[in-house]
């Protein structure tokens, strides 16, 4: 081996070391808390990460270009679960008229009710699209046109799909609330 490539291995297990366990919260969230998915989300990234050191330019910090290339990997993730997943939902579906209802205010029971470890188990319970969509808009922040071009739909249905996963959400919410909060 080479002084080149001992200085490339050095700098690798010097990023990895650094990096791997904010990365790997980054897609673990990200992934809908799946952690074999984000266990190999994450062994990706940093293969990436080796590959590509040697056309790094250092224009930006190191943790900048390995979030990039994280990010990146993610919209692929996303692009990859969103192209084999499509579903029709009956908007004659009692439940989504329930969520319909003005009075009721559907962003505001997800958004405080993320903090909850009741949430994650419920989440865990929902389809993994759909836990991913919700992640996207309720803790990233995302807009539905940036949840769209991360996943490579387009806004109406990034919006339809919302919809279902809200309905799914609470409906499996107000499941385990109403056996006293623990979800198997």
């Amino acid at each position: 081996m080479n002084i080149a490539d001992n200085r490339k291995e050095e700098k690798f297990i010097s990023l990895y070391q650094d990096f791997v366990n904010e990365i790997y919260q980054y897609v673990f969230l990200r992934t809908g808390m799946d952690t074999a998915l984000a266990e190999d989300i994450t062994q990706d990234i940093f293969l990436d990460v080796f590959k590509g050191m040697s056309g790094f330019k250092g224009l930006c910090s190191n943790r900048t270009w390995v979030f990039r290339i994280a990010r990146n990997k993610l919209y692929d993730f996303y692009r990859k679960q969103y192209r084999q997943k499509f579903e029709l939902v009956d908007i004659n579906n009692p439940l989504a008229q329930d969520l319909s209802n003005p009075g009721q205010d559907d962003e505001t029971i997800i958004e405080s009710a993320l903090e909850s470890q009741l949430v994650c188990n419920c989440l865990n319970r929902i389809p993994a699209h759909y836990r991913i969509v919700l992640i996207l808009k309720y803790v990233d922040g995302k807009s539905v046109k940036q949840i769209a071009k991360m996943t490579g739909k387009s806004a109406k249905a990034i919006e339809s799909m919302l919809q279902r996963a809200k309905n799914s959400f609470i409906k499996e919410y107000q499941a385990a609330q109403k056996r006293g909060g623990f979800v198997l």
